[in-house]
């Protein structure tokens, strides 16, 4: 009785470090850079935030110095196009993707803006780079 009581323990042991390592596996995860035309810090806050509610999204960082989206997510979960499409949804040019009209017509005016003609309007300007990453949700 002894020895089958130790048998399974151990093989509950075993499986739950099993699924540990499973859901750590680096292939699992990927990350893609998207050009965006974000300009101020509510862009890069709505964006941050408005993402992590994005099926596989682990974590987004807004660089709006370089105009840049950086998202890592589970490849199982989602891919490349179906980001670019969601930050469209957002209102934000996403690579090629255009903005959702509706979406971008809803957006406070200064994230209507072209970059040139925020920072002609006087707003504040961008972050030279990206503040502390948004925490993952998934």
């Amino acid at each position: 009785m002894k020895t089958t009581m130790k048998s399974l323990v151990f093989l509950l042991l075993a499986a739950t470090v099993g699924s540990a390592s499973a859901q750590d596996d680096p292939a699992k995860f990927a990350s893609v850079d998207i050009h965006t035309n974000a300009v101020c810090n509510d862009c890069k806050h709505r964006i941050e935030s408005e993402m992590l509610y994005v099926k596989g999204v682990q974590a987004v960082t807004v660089d709006l110095a370089k105009e840049n989206i950086h998202v890592e997510y589970r490849a199982k979960k989602t891919d490349p196009a179906k980001l670019r499409e969601a930050v469209s949804k957002i209102g934000y040019l996403a690579d090629d993707v255009q903005p959702d009209p509706a979406a971008r017509k809803a957006l406070p005016s200064c994230c209507q803006m072209t970059k040139e003609e925020h920072n002609a309007s006087g707003a504040p300007a961008a972050p030279a780079g990206p503040a502390s990453p948004a925490e993952p949700q998934h």
